[in-house]
């Protein structure tokens, strides 16, 4: 068995991983922390966990390897991430950032989309966590980024068809719980509910990170749903290829893949929410040589702590599915 730690275990996508990885047949889930909930069972914060025997802890490295701790998931803030790292690494630990500290290499690009990088030397040896694109590398690695759910929503689409389009807008939509589990006005469900609106448009920090992994320019349009979770991504595009040579593109570049599914029927949020797939859709434009896909992903999950475990199977030499046979949630 391999013992993992979770540090922030109390956000959403520390919750989520909980709930993974307490129902993984190879990994024991030794540690998890908090800055403000030490002592308490993880229970009395998610009352979905009663059974789940865990207590919040105060984090240390020296804890960590004491319990000879394998790999530790990151599920906090940007900026916060990625002063852990160093002494984990150091520890022979290995590590899946769920924050955006590790996933570019120009540690430039980091600080125009978020701050500067205390650890540039780091972002070079840090593999981005994309599996269906970077697997190889994310097999041998000891740093994962692990990809944002928008981008994972719009790379999916985009990156089998990047030499052969142009033109990029992606107007995505979120459920809420994609700003996290912080005290803001604009989160409130008396401002979400019976609402529907975009927010940072053309100045999304995600932009960068979906341009860098593209190689092509996009606009960006993010907007926020009033539901809890889930992601779905439309992409406009210009292309001279037609839609079949386009479409089958997709289907064989996903073909193989068990999380990825190129669909003859409109994608809903429905169809993925409480799992770890992607399903998309290819349609063409009313005018000619313009084209659409849709995406949808639970933001969470292949958005998130989902796509964090895929990465960790992978790092760790185990079937990519282990413990991601997860059913979507309907009604």
């Amino acid at each position: 068995m391999i013992r993992v730690g979770i540090i922030g275990a109390t956000g959403f996508t520390g919750h989520e991983l909980i709930k993974i990885l307490n129902r993984h047949p190879q990994v024991t889930l030794e540690i998890i922390t908090t800055t403000a909930h030490a002592g308490k069972s993880i229970s009395d914060l998610y009352p979905d966990l009663l059974g789940v025997d865990l207590t919040l802890e105060l984090y240390s490295v020296d804890e960590m390897v004491r319990r000879k701790v394998d790999l530790v998931f990151l599920a906090v803030h940007h900026g916060a991430a990625m002063d852990f790292v160093p002494d984990l690494l150091n520890n022979g630990i290995k590590v899946v950032d769920l924050s955006a500290d590790f996933r570019f290499e120009d540690p430039t690009v980091y600080a125009k989309a978020y701050d500067t990088h205390r650890y540039p030397e780091l972002c070079k040896q840090a593999v981005y966590g994309l599996p269906e694109w970077f697997r190889r590398s994310i097999r041998k690695a000891n740093l994962i980024g692990n990809p944002g759910c928008y981008v994972t929503a719009s790379l999916l689409p985009l990156i089998p068809l990047k030499d052969v389009i142009s033109e990029v807008l992606i107007d995505a939509k979120s459920g809420v719980s994609g700003a996290g589990k912080k005290l803001d006005d604009a989160f409130l469900s008396t401002q979400v509910m019976n609402n529907f609106k975009a927010y940072a448009i053309a100045r999304h920090r995600h932009q960068p990170e979906i341009e860098t992994y593209a190689g092509l320019p996009i606009e960006f349009v993010p907007h926020l749903l009033p539901i809890s979770r889930g992601i779905l991504a439309t992409l406009y595009f210009k292309s001279d290829e037609s839609l079949k040579v386009l479409r089958a593109r997709l289907v064989k570049a996903y073909a193989d893949e068990p999380f990825v599914h190129v669909i003859d029927r409109d994608p809903e949020i429905r169809m993925v929410s409480g799992t770890n797939h992607c399903c998309m859709n290819i349609y063409p434009a009313s005018h000619e040589g313009r084209f659409m896909i849709v995406s949808v992903i639970d933001n969470l999950l292949k958005g998130a702590s989902g796509q964090a475990v895929q990465n960790m199977n992978l790092m760790l030499g185990f079937p990519e599915e282990m413990g991601l046979d997860l059913v979507s949630v309907y009604p």
